[in-house]
C-alpha cells in the first residue's frame, strides 16, 4: 500500500472520527428516586403500584422514554410511557404492577431502563446531535396467595357550613394491604354539650385497591340541623383510627364565597394540526366551599373557533382547581383564549392567553444531521473504492 493510500485512509479516519464527535453532544444527567423499587406480597392476579421521581439537571425540558425489562416486562405499566422532565419539574412516575393469575409464588426481578433525548439545538452554525443517557431502575417482586388486610387514615377535617348546606367530611386512607378494600367510616355527631347524639351516619361505599391512596369525602345534609356548634367523632373502623372534631351551622348568607380565576395557561407557539392543552386555574379563596365552573371560547379574529365549558366541580376551600382542555388547531394564526369560572352564583375576573400558530417547517437541526450522514457514508464508500483499487493495482503487479 503506497503513501498516497495510507494518506488518504489516516485523512479518512480522523476526518469519520471528527464527523462522530460533530454528531454528538452531552445529554442531561438523570436521576431516579429510589433506586430501588419493591413489591411485597402481591397476590396473584392482583394490583400495586408504586411512585418514583424522575429528575434532570438540565433547564432546558429533556424527553424521557421507558422500556421494562427482566421476567416481569409483562405486568408492569405506566400512565405515560414518554414525557418530558426539567430542572424545576421533576416527573412523578407511577410503576403500575398486574402480575397473572396463573403465576406460581416466589420472588421475580426485572429493571425499567429509563433513557433520556436532549432537545439541545447545538451552536449555531455547528453540527451537533445527542448522547441518550440511561439509567437502569431495579424492580423486585414477591408473588403470594395469602389474603391480607391492613390500611392507615389520616388528616380527618370538617368545616363550618351554612344551615341547608352539607357538611363535607374528609379522611384520607391508604390501603396497605393485597386485596381491595371498602372502608367503612363512621360519624357520631353530639350537641355543644356533647350529651345528646344527634346525628349518625355510616360510609362505606368507596373501594381503594391495594397500595393506593384515596381521600374520602361524605357528604351530610344539615337541613335538619339547628345552629350552633357540634362535636363529630370520625371513626375509620378497620384501619383502627379515630378523631374527634368540631364545626358549626350557621345562618345562611354567614359564610362568604370568594374565587379568584388565577390564570388560563397554554403554549405560545405550536404548529398547525399539533394538540395542545389549556389549563384555567381557579382558586377558592372564600370561607366555604364552592361548585365552580369555567366558561370560555377561542378565537381567531372575529370568528369563534372553539366553545370551552367544563362540567360542574366542587372545589374545597383554599384548593386550587384545575380545567383542561385541548385544542387543535387546522390553520395558522393568532387565537385568543378567553374565558371566566361561575362559582356559588358569582363570576371571576375574565382572563385570557394568546396561541400563536404557524405553519409547519423542516427541522433544521433534522436536516443538518441527515446530511453529516450523507457525508458520513461518502467518506465510508470513497475510503472502500479507494481500498479496493489498490487492491485490484497489488494484484495486477502480483500478476506480473
Amino acid at each position: 500500500m503506497n503513501n498516497k493510500i495510507r494518506i488518504g485512509i489516516k485523512t479518512g479516519i480522523i476526518t469519520l472520527i471528527i464527523i462522530v464527535n460533530l454528531l454528538y453532544v452531552s445529554s442531561a444527567n438523570i436521576g431516579v428516586s429510589p433506586a430501588n423499587v419493591y413489591f411485597k406480597d402481591v397476590l396473584r392476579g392482583g394490583y400495586a403500584e408504586r411512585i418514583v421521581t424522575i429528575t434532570v439537571d438540565s433547564e432546558e425540558p429533556t424527553k424521557i422514554s421507558l422500556e421494562p425489562r427482566g421476567e416481569i416486562v409483562d405486568w408492569i405499566s405506566f400512565e405515560e410511557k414518554e414525557f418530558e422532565v426539567s430542572r424545576n419539574k421533576p416527573y412523578y412516575l407511577k410503576i403500575i404492577l398486574q402480575p397473572p393469575v396463573d403465576i406460581p409464588n416466589g420472588n421475580y426481578t426485572g429493571f425499567l431502563r429509563v433513557t433520556t433525548s436532549s432537545k439541545n439545538k447545538g451552536v449555531e452554525g455547528q453540527a451537533t446531535g445527542v448522547i441518550n443517557a440511561a439509567l437502569d431502575l431495579y424492580l423486585e417482586v414477591k408473588i403470594t396467595d395469602v389474603e391480607f388486610s391492613s390500611c392507615r387514615a389520616w388528616d380527618f377535617q370538617v368545616e363550618s357550613v351554612e344551615k341547608g348546606d352539607d357538611i363535607l367530611f374528609k379522611v384520607k386512607v391508604l390501603n396497605e394491604g393485597n386485596v381491595r378494600l371498602y372502608p367503612t367510616i363512621k360519624i357520631d355527631m353530639w350537641d355543644q354539650e356533647r350529651t345528646e347524639l344527634v346525628k349518625q351516619v355510616e360510609f362505606s361505599e368507596d373501594m381503594i385497591i391495594p397500595t393506593t391512596e384515596k381521600e374520602l369525602n361524605i357528604k351530610v345534609e344539615s337541613s335538619d340541623m339547628n345552629l350552633g356548634q357540634y362535636w363529630a367523632e370520625i371513626t375509620s373502623i378497620e384501619c383502627y383510627a379515630a378523631q374527634t372534631l368540631t364545626f358549626d351551622i350557621l345562618e345562611e348568607g354567614a359564610l362568604r364565597a370568594q374565587g379568584n380565576l388565577l390564570r388560563i395557561s397554554s403554549p405560545t407557539w405550536i404548529k398547525v394540526d399539533d394538540t395542545t392543552m389549556i389549563e384555567a386555574l381557579f382558586e377558592n379563596t372564600g370561607e366555604k366551599n364552592v361548585n365552580a365552573r369555567f366558561k370560555g371560547e377561542i378565537t381567531l379574529g372575529s370568528r369563534v373557533i372553539q366553545i370551552l365549558e367544563s362540567e360542574l366541580s366542587s372545589v374545597s376551600i383554599g384548593e386550587i382547581e384545575t380545567f383542561k382542555f385541548y385544542f387543535t388547531p387546522r390553520k395558522e394564526g393568532k387565537y385568543i383564549v378567553t374565558g371566566m369560572v361561575f362559582y356559588d352564583g358569582k363570576r371571576t375576573f375574565e382572563k385570557s392567553t394568546v396561541i400563536n400558530v404557524e405553519k409547519k417547517g423542516f427541522d433544521i437541526g433534522v436536516i443538518r444531521t441527515i446530511l453529516i450522514y450523507l457525508i458520513l457514508l461518502i467518506v465510508i464508500a470513497y475510503l472502500a473504492y479507494k481500498i479496493k483499487k489498490e487492491k485490484r493495482r497489488n494484484n495486477l503487479r502480483w500478476k506480473r
